[in-house]
Formats: structure tokens, C-alpha cells, sequence
């Protein structure tokens, strides 16, 4: 289950987790409402990222429940602890493990939630498997995950899809699945959960962050892309130039890649 993550961590990649947040959040947190998260729950937030998921369960749990947040991203997640403490939040653990060896001692959760993190994998039934070990009877595996084909831009614009084509190269490259979420309720069937819901989030804009996210992503890509021999350091440059751009006019209509949600309820 060996995986190389093309996207830029430490700070550079939490300012576009924080915007990738405030895009995501409202559908995220409409999902969370669908799974019966409540006080007292034990939950866990695999591939936590910037932990911002991972609060917002602690805050629904509440002093007498806990949330474990995951991450392979030793650096990003020095940044996560320093904003929870400062938000008075004290009952997430995070830490520090790659899916390909998670810790032994988690324990048992009510909840695992994970976000854009399956894509990544090259055997992301693997992780599927050992997220379900880790519910108690009768918990709730929920999973949001990437649909690249879903993804536009209108007017067309090459720089869009020249963008769109090196994310989806970048990660098949790395042993990924960019389309990995029309994937995910046969995967969960075939995991042994009983699915509980199917939803997807397309969030789409005329400006704003929605449209501001291509062009971080981009910037986040642009040393894996370079590296890779797949453009040159002045067309990736050139390529994040032209969505700042996009993401500046307001005549242009564009998305967000269009995320698959769905959750499964282990048997009791």
C-alpha cells in the first residue's frame, strides 16, 4: 500500500487545506448530520490533514468523547496542534502514521471519517479494510473522496484542463484513482458494511475560493509535475498565472472536483 503524496505539506499546503476547508465545509458538515455523531462518540479522522473535520467532530462529540486525527505529515500536523490549542479544543489526539502502517493501539471507534485520501492509494481496499476493523458493532465508516471527471470550466479554457489532466496524471502516476469515488459504495459493500447513504458535492462558483483552489492546487502540484518531466518550470508557472487569473474573473464559471459521499454501518 506504498504511496508518494504529490501535493505540497507543511504551510504551503495548509493554506490550501484551509481554503479547500471553507469550500468543503458546509457539505462536509451536512454529511456529518447524516451519521448520528454524538456526545460521548469515539471517532477517527484518517488522513486528518489540516484538522479541521477533525474539530468539528470533537466539538459534536463533546468533553466526554475523543477524536484521534491521522496524518503522515509530521509538520502539518505541528501546525494542527498549535491551532487546536489556540481554539480551546483538548480532546483530539494526533498523530503522526501512514496508512500502510496504522497504529496497533487506536482502540475502537463509533465513527472513521476520511477525505481525499483513497485517491492517493494504490490499494485502497487495503485501508478500507483495516478503517472497518477499527469500528465497534454497529459504527459508521463515512468516506468522501474525489470524482475528477466531474470537474468544469466555462467558458473553456486550455490552462483549466491542462491543470485538471496533470492533477489526474500526477496521482495514476503514484499509484492512484482520481475517479476513485464512483468507486466507493460497491468498495464499502465489499468491505461488509450495510451502506447508509449516497450523496455527491459539486461546489461550484463564479469566484471565490471554489475557483481559487485550481490554482493552489496547481502551485501545490508544480514540483511534482516539474519533476516528473510532464511541463517545464516556467509552463507551470505559466499554468498557475492563467487560473489565478480564471479565479479572478467573474465571467468565467468553474467547479471544484465533484467529491463522492458515502457511509456503511459495520453489522452489529
Amino acid at each position: 500500500m506504498a504511496q508518494t503524496y504529490a501535493i505540497r505539506g507543511g504551510q504551503s499546503g495548509r493554506e490550501r487545506l484551509r481554503v479547500l476547508s471553507h469550500v468543503q465545509q458546509a457539505r462536509t458538515f451536512d454529511f456529518l448530520d447524516k451519521l448520528g455523531v454524538r456526545p460521548g462518540n469515539a471517532c477517527l479522522d484518517v488522513g486528518c490533514g489540516g484538522g479541521d473535520v477533525a474539530r468539528e467532530l470533537a466539538r459534536r462529540v463533546g468533553t466526554m468523547g475523543r477524536v484521534v486525527g491521522l496524518d503522515r505529515d509530521a509538520a502539518q500536523l505541528q501546525i494542527v496542534r498549535d491551532e487546536t490549542a489556540a481554539q480551546n479544543i483538548h480532546n483530539i489526539d494526533y498523530r503522526v502514521a501512514d496508512v500502510a502502517k496504522p497504529p496497533s493501539d487506536l482502540g475502537s471507534f463509533d465513527l472513521v471519517y476520511t477525505r481525499f485520501l483513497l485517491c492517493h492509494l494504490n490499494n485502497p481496499g487495503e485501508a478500507l479494510s483495516w478503517m472497518v476493523q477499527c469500528l465497534a458493532p454497529g459504527g459508521v465508516l463515512a468516506v468522501e473522496d474525489m470524482d475528477l471527471s466531474g470537474i468544469f470550466c466555462h467558458p473553456p479554457l486550455p490552462e483549466f484542463d491542462r491543470h485538471v489532466a496533470l492533477v489526474g496524471e500526477i496521482i495514476r502516476r503514484r499509484g492512484g484513482d482520481p475517479l476513485i469515488g464512483l468507486k466507493l459504495p460497491r468498495m464499502l459493500i465489499e468491505s461488509g458494511l450495510s451502506i447508509g447513504g449516497v450523496a455527491v458535492a459539486h461546489p461550484s462558483d463564479i469566484d471565490g475560493d471554489v475557483k481559487l483552489l485550481s490554482a493552489l492546487t496547481m502551485e501545490n502540484i508544480a514540483d511534482a509535475v516539474v519533476s516528473d518531466g510532464l511541463a517545464t518550470r516556467g509552463e507551470a508557472d505559466q499554468l498557475i498565472a492563467k487560473l489565478y487569473e480564471c479565479a479572478r474573473d467573474r465571467r468565467t464559471f468553474a467547479s471544484d472536483i465533484r467529491r463522492i459521499q458515502v457511509w456503511g454501518r459495520r453489522p452489529h
